[in-house]
């Protein structure tokens, strides 16, 4: 009896034209180890039937709202109800695109992070936007690579974001205050896709509506860099995204970046370990700040590019408890694919006792 692993084609272009494939090397590094590989479709009709005769299962989700609703119930019924080996399990994927989820966990597992307040009524929204600190940043739920994401620099601002999120709610922060009568043109849109019976505030499959809610993080001046941690099990990989000229925001994967570990704080590292360990995660990505000298967690995402980690020319390996253990460093490239499958394929032998099946040799993983 061989091994089986169930896994869902990925094929992902970046903003700068990049491609990765995550299931492509799950794939090559299973058939390495004499491992069965199944194909699986998850929006077929026949989808349970092949993953329930696997061991496990594997797929990179997408960050589309659509696919990534169904992506954490379908997850969690293969993990619960079938019992198997599941990537990105509960733990890694609950707080994936939802900075409320993860302001909530921050705050309950006293994690460093930005000050940070949701109001969930007009009229509490109103009322710290008439006594705020201004600037302050407006954020929504779900948004990548500083999609969603505005400075508000005045109460006026701030009462056209309350107007819009309590209001008709919107699929992103594209549009900012504007004349009476630009807004007077929005509204004609609107009501003539109206009449031609379309609702103008439903958004695509890619997106989602928010509404009823009202999350203002705290402005943290001062930093030109951002430093995003990507943490594998015990290793951590590290990249600084500049932040832009005349902006506060970096552009993700597409913008100005330093692999230089020498300029990564051990602060830095361990208070993404220390993050990672609190959600018991398999894999997960931090972006960084600092306030004055001390870093501070911004956000997570389940999700981040293959390419950033295989630029870093070494990362960190942590033995023991974050705040104390040596942190040994690692130098040479490695495939975020890899390092996952590696911890994976360790986790499903353990948790299904099928250790015998890979008999009494470890082969080396392929370069």
């Amino acid at each position: 009896m061989s091994l089986k692993i169930a896994i869902q084609p990925d094929q992902v272009v970046h903003p700068n034209g990049k491609r990765q494939s995550f299931s492509s090397r799950w794939a090559e590094l299973a058939q390495a180890r004499n491992i069965e590989v199944v194909p699986v479709d998850v929006f077929a009709a026949d989808a349970m039937g092949h993953i329930s005769g696997a061991d496990a299962f594997m797929w990179r989700c997408p960050s589309s709202a659509h696919v990534r609703a169904y992506a954490k119930r379908f997850l969690y019924a293969l993990e619960a109800g079938l019992g198997i080996a599941v990537f990105p399990s509960l733990k890694s994927s609950w707080y994936f695109e939802d900075k409320l989820a993860q302001r909530y966990f921050f705050s309950a597992a006293d994690i460093p992070c930005a000050r940070t307040d949701v109001f969930w009524t007009r009229e509490a929204a109103e009322q710290f936007c008439a006594s705020a600190c201004y600037p302050f940043v407006l954020k929504l739920a779900g948004g990548h690579q500083s999609a969603n994401v505005r400075m508000v620099r005045n109460r006026r601002e701030a009462k056209f974001y309350v107007e819009e999120l309590f209001g008709h709610g919107v699929a992103s922060l594209g549009y900012r205050p504007a004349s009476r009568s630009r807004v007077l043109l929005r509204r004609l849109r609107a009501a003539a896709q109206t009449l031609e019976g379309r609702n103008p505030y439903v958004p695509g499959a890619d997106a989602e509506l928010h509404y009823g809610y009202f999350y203002a993080q705290e402005f943290l001046p001062g930093n030109e860099f951002e430093i995003s941690v990507i943490i594998v099990g015990n290793r951590a990989f590290a990249v600084r995204r500049f932040i832009q000229p005349g902006d506060f925001r970096t552009r993700g994967s597409s913008g100005r970046m330093d692999w230089d570990p020498e300029q990564v704080g051990e602060d830095v590292i361990r208070l993404a370990f220390h993050t990672a360990q609190k959600l018991g995660t398999q894999t997960v990505a931090l972006d960084i700040l600092h306030r004055d000298r001390e870093p501070v967690v911004m956000e997570l995402t389940a999700n981040y590019a293959s390419w950033v980690v295989r630029k870093c020319p070494g990362h960190w390996v942590l033995h023991g408890d974050p705040a104390s253990g040596p942190l040994e460093w690692s130098e040479g490239c490695t495939r975020a694919a890899d390092a996952i499958f590696e911890d994976f394929l360790n986790e499903m032998t353990a948790s299904s006792g099928l250790m015998r099946h890979r008999g009494a040799t470890k082969e080396p993983m392929p370069g």
